[in-house]
């Protein structure tokens, strides 16, 4: 892709593929492609999500943003398995917690009636 500066902004935008907000629409001034309107995204250069494509966007350029679509997408796929995996392992330590209680529950049970026994037996003997 060549440098290109703004010359001029238009009032037509349209949405983003990626972060769903406005592009603006501007004017080459480059010697390769001298008045040829592209569109990008607004947001400032450090927070944009990287949509850019000419006004009469050809097949190379849309087969550019379907790749990097793509990578997006294969990005986001392997997090949400990561988080997947990560509430699968949470689950099962919460399911293990669930039955650490539950033998604690039981524990306790036997022991207060072994001591509720054991003090009945003994106001029996005063």
């Amino acid at each position: 892709m060549s440098e290109s500066s703004c010359d001029s902004i238009s009032n037509f935008m349209i949405m983003t593929y990626f972060c769903g907000e406005l592009t603006r629409c501007f004017t080459s001034r480059t010697s390769l492609n001298p008045r040829r309107r592209f569109y990008r995204c607004s947001k400032p250069k450090i927070e944009n999500c990287e949509f850019w494509r000419w006004e009469d966007s050809s097949s190379e350029n849309s087969s550019i943003e379907v790749n990097l679509l793509k990578s997006k997408l294969e990005v986001a796929t392997l997090k949400m398995e990561n988080l997947r995996e990560s509430l699968n392992a949470g689950e099962i330590e919460r399911d293990n917690l669930r039955k650490k209680l539950e033998n604690l529950e039981s524990l306790n049970y036997f022991e207060c009636s072994y001591c509720f026994k054991r003090i009945v037996n003994f106001k029996c003997w005063l």
